[in-house]
Parts: structure tokens; C-alpha cells; sequence
């Protein structure tokens, strides 16, 4: 009988520890990249319709109270997991960014370069570490890190779940051809993932951009519809349901 209240006691005291931590005081302020998921932990950035300098707003997140003041926090480039090169497709980082005060939420500015032939070929990529201050702490281990894949090429779309990129692309643009993903490229002004566009610039996914999107797909399917034009395989492209 002891031996069970001895563990029940135990068992309490662990709980409440954890309770414990899960409270945030005043004075804990911690970061996480909020695009990182348990299935997610690259960023895929197109430079297609970039210049030649361009900027990544990465979302990083407050977990706990907003910061009174501003304060500073680390990144640090993750170099074995990295093949993108200073210089050629990233400017150096700062040595601090600053949380605002008053927000959970920061885009976190990071310079990226187009030019280098190989990226119009092959993604590279630039993964970058959250370091912890004695200002900012590091919410989530297993969300410190972040992948850029940075490119300068056309992506197709992935994904035929519900959700998946594919399936709002068909839903939206009818069936995908290289010709119209440019198409509506030059439609909107920007490729799907350059991030600064809608709600959430692609990053959480084009379901998230749906109603962004959406009367550009009307226009496309009345540019397609009014004469014949080919794909890039000489298909005539023809109409779709249009939301």
C-alpha cells in the first residue's frame, strides 16, 4: 500500500513539473520557426521572377508573453546541411536579428542572390539554426531548424491529397502544363512559393491562397478559351471547371 502511494505521489510530482513548464511567466520569451512540422522542414523559394537581389521573409513565432522591448536573437547557417554558398545565392546574415516588441510573429529577412546557372536546374539549400540569447530562448528543439531550398526554376506542384498543391492547382487551373504554370506567372506577377503574396505567400500551401488566386483563374480560363494555344508539348489546352 505504501509502495503504491509512494508511486502515486511520485507520479504527481512529475506532473506538476511539467505543468510547470508549460506556464509562461513575464520574463520566458522562446522562438520556433512555424513553418516546421512534424512532416515539414524545408522552405522552397523561387527566384523565377525575382531580380537579381531578393529577400526571404521567414515566420518565426513567440511562445509566451510579447516582448516589451525589442530583443535580439541568433541564426547561425547549419554548414553540413548547406550547399547554397555566401556570396552567390545568399548575402552574409546579420550577427543579431531583433524580435519586435508588442507581436507573436517576426519575418525574419534573409537576402537571397539569383544568377548562378545551377540553381535553374537544382534547388540548393540553406539551413539555418536558431540560437538561443539570454533575451530570446529557443521554444522547440525539433523546430529550430528550417531548410531554404532556394531555386530559379519552374516547381511543379505536389501533393493529390485534399489539401495537397496539386489538387488546388487542377481545382483552380485545370490540368497542369509548364506553359500555364507561366502563364500564370505572368498573370499574377510571381511564381506560387516567392512568399510575399496573400495570406500566407505560399508557404502553408496554395489551399491557404485559394481565394487569392481565383480570379486569376477566371482570366486564365477565358485567355485559354477564347483561341487555341498550346502547351509545351503542342496539346491544345482546353477549359476546366472554374470556381
Amino acid at each position: 500500500m505504501k509502495t503504491l502511494y509512494f508511486i502515486s505521489a511520485m507520479m504527481l510530482f512529475v506532473a506538476c513539473q511539467e505543468n510547470d513548464r508549460l506556464i509562461y511567466n513575464d520574463g520566458m520569451h522562446d522562438i520556433y520557426y512555424s513553418v516546421v512540422t512534424e512532416n515539414r522542414d524545408s522552405l522552397y523559394v523561387s527566384l523565377l521572377t525575382a531580380e537579381d537581389v531578393s529577400v526571404a521573409n521567414i515566420q518565426i513565432k513567440l511562445l509566451g508573453h510579447v516582448l516589451p522591448v525589442a530583443q535580439k536573437f541568433k541564426v547561425e547557417i547549419v554548414k553540413e546541411r548547406s550547399d547554397a554558398k555566401e556570396g552567390v545565392h545568399y548575402l552574409p546574415l546579420p550577427e543579431y536579428f531583433e524580435f519586435p516588441a508588442g507581436v507573436f510573429e517576426y519575418d525574419m529577412p534573409v537576402t537571397l542572390l539569383k544568377g548562378d546557372e545551377h540553381i535553374t536546374e537544382k534547388p540548393v539549400t540553406l539551413t539555418l539554426r536558431l540560437i538561443a540569447t539570454p533575451e530570446l530562448g529557443v521554444a522547440y528543439e525539433n523546430r529550430s531548424e528550417l531548410r531554404l531550398l532556394i531555386a530559379d526554376m519552374l516547381k511543379k506542384p505536389e501533393g493529390e491529397g485534399y489539401y495537397g498543391d496539386m489538387t488546388v492547382f487542377k481545382n483552380l487551373f485545370g490540368e497542369y502544363s509548364k506553359t500555364k504554370h507561366l502563364m500564370i506567372i505572368d498573370l499574377v506577377g510571381h511564381d506560387f512559393w516567392d512568399g510575399n503574396y496573400g495570406s500566407y505567400g505560399g508557404v502553408y500551401g496554395l489551399y491557404y491562397e485559394m481565394g487569392y488566386y481565383t480570379p486569376y483563374a477566371r482570366k486564365l480560363y477565358k485567355i485559354i478559351t477564347e483561341k487555341e494555344i498550346k502547351d509545351e508539348n503542342g496539346k491544345i489546352m482546353q477549359g476546366w471547371m472554374v470556381p
